[in-house]
């Protein structure tokens, strides 16, 4: 009997250990982001709240949350220019596999003060850690700070406000609450966003959330880029027949002045 009880003490001390883990919650102010022709870029507000953890090392500041948001996937070629007699002209290029569209991170304080790089490298958050596949290499990733070419691209997608970091972006609503307002560009690529949020305490990894949120074209936008991208042939045969008209359209009105 004596053992009996023992045992069932000891269950339950395991259950609410394992209850008592610190875990996060997550929350996004959109789930849609219209965008329009007059679309110039928006913010969301991401928001969450740590559970179960310790109140004191709550109030001391001891956990800390870093908030990704992370476009499609996809292809992206890289090309070289050099001058060839007078002319600069495109010479050797890199094709790259599973580049994010869009890449932007947000955490209260440098993650690098927070997380040992290394933890950073194997996770691959941040601009300087992550990885894509080129495409003459089979599998294998690369970082985008090696070499001529992936540095380039990571260059590139900065300047074009396709990939951001910042350090002063997570407040802390109370010692559990948090908020992150995330700064979508003009040119945010159209489709599905994933945002993660990754709970630390002492440069160890305790919890992640996921959720997802549209970036969709909408009005006659909408209509061009699906005809775009579902009906290609009727596209190019109607841009021929636009051109066409506009020109005999020009042609006519500079023939009678």
């Amino acid at each position: 009997m004596f053992r009996l009880l023992s045992f069932v003490l000891l269950f339950v001390m395991s259950v609410s250990v394992a209850q008592a883990k610190e875990k996060l919650q997550m929350g996004l102010s959109v789930d849609v982001v219209p965008v329009g022709s007059d679309f110039a870029g928006q913010d969301i507000v991401v928001f969450g709240a740590i559970e179960s953890a310790d109140q004191a090392e709550l109030y001391r500041g001891e956990y800390d949350v870093l908030i990704e948001v992370i476009g499609d996937l996809q292809e992206a070629i890289v090309r070289k220019k050099d001058r060839i007699s007078g002319i600069w002209v495109n010479a050797a290029a890199r094709e790259y596999r599973d580049v994010p569209s869009f890449y932007s991170l947000h955490s209260r304080n440098p993650i690098e003060d927070v997380v040992d790089p290394s933890v950073l490298s194997s996770l691959g958050i941040g601009i300087k850690y992550l990885k894509a596949k080129p495409v003459d290499r089979g599998n294998i990733e690369e970082f985008l700070t090696q070499g001529e070419f992936s540095s380039a691209l990571r260059r590139k997608r900065i300047e074009n406000l396709l990939f951001s970091e910042r350090a002063d972006s997570v407040d802390q609503i109370s010692p559990s609450l948090f908020r992150a307002a995330v700064s979508l560009p003009p040119n945010v690529p159209i489709g599905f966003h994933t945002v993660k949020a990754h709970l630390f305490k002492d440069g160890k990894k305790l919890d992640e959330v996921t959720q997802t949120f549209e970036v969709r074209k909408v009005g006659f936008e909408e209509w061009i880029y699906n005809l775009a991208h579902e009906q290609s042939l009727l596209y190019g045969i109607l841009c021929v027949l636009l051109a066409i008209f506009t020109g005999w359209f020009a042609n006519v009105v500079f023939r009678k002045n």
